[in-house]
């Protein structure tokens, strides 16, 4: 694999995925009925392309600085989850096979410009869209952007292209999920205490009275599309951050654990509306 050697920062980082991974195995499983694409020379031009930006040592561990392969490994259960580096220089060229299917569901090679790969780690005035992890181009004209683009641009123009998300509906986001964020389990804490401010504020508390306005409701459904996947509630940062680990949950949540298994109603009925099932007033 070309590129930097990872830095002793990130190496530190990494060490630490790389030991907890130990615990924490991988659950990706290849989709059935491969086909040929891609070629051995496939994944290794995407290897020496793409790969190496995942590991590229950015100087720290804060949003903007930590490189990809510090989150999106074993901690993490969206789409950008890939397998846990087999040493500190990087994947085997399995486990990099592996890596090109999850990235096949980032990208868009009939639009190259519009693949997640690329709009995340962009900043939003540039196009981009809100990630976590911060701003890795401040614009399209960065290098690191340009060398993904034309990996994209060179891949098979129909090979991925990703199928049209539902639309996720306001009235039932109003009417039902506001109430979940207000409405906390016996002996925790609201969603509102902690997600009522800043990026992550999509649960304010109703700035008057015990009802939203309009004006509040509607920051608040634009801030949840940050944690959402329009038709897959199994990779819904929304879903699986409250969701027990044992349960199919995320790895970490600073806050309580509200559902210990995806039969839990509350989750369903939650979930019924991430795929586009739910909408309108009625919560039951």
């Amino acid at each position: 694999m070309t590129g930097r050697r990872l830095g002793s920062l990130t190496r530190v980082g990494l060490g630490l995925v790389l030991g907890a991974a130990a615990v924490a195995a991988s659950t990706y499983q290849a989709p059935a009925g491969a086909q040929s694409f891609p070629t051995s020379t496939d994944v290794e031009t995407y290897r020496d392309t793409v790969e190496t930006v995942f590991m590229e040592d950015r100087g720290g561990t804060t949003g903007g600085m930590a490189s990809c392969v510090m989150c999106h490994t074993w901690q993490t259960s969206v789409r950008f989850s890939l397998e846990t580096p087999e040493t500190l220089d990087g994947w085997t060229s399995e486990q990099s096979r592996s890596n090109f299917d999850v990235i096949g569901q980032l990208i868009n090679t009939a639009d190259p410009e519009s693949s997640r790969l690329l709009q995340k780690p962009l900043a939003q005035d540039a196009g981009g869209l809100p990630h976590t992890g911060g701003t890795f181009w401040t614009s399209t004209d960065d290098p690191e952007y340009g060398r993904l683009l034309q990996w994209i641009q060179r891949l098979p123009d129909d090979q991925f292209i990703p199928a049209p998300e539902p639309e996720i509906d306001f009235a039932f986001f109003r009417a039902c999920v506001q109430d979940v964020f207000a409405n906390p389990r016996d002996g925790q804490l609201p969603c509102t205490r902690c997600h009522s401010g800043g990026m992550i504020g999509f649960a304010p508390a109703p700035g008057r009275g015990d009802r939203w306005s309009d004006e509040e409701a509607q920051r608040a459904f634009q801030l949840i599309s940050r944690v959402i996947t329009p038709g897959n509630a199994e990779q819904s940062r929304f879903l699986l951050k409250p969701l027990h680990p044992d349960g199919g949950g995320a790895y970490t949540h600073n806050g309580p654990r509200r559902w210990e298994s995806r039969s839990d109603p509350e989750w369903q009925m939650l979930a019924g509306w991430v795929r586009g099932e739910r909408s309108g007033s009625s919560c039951s």
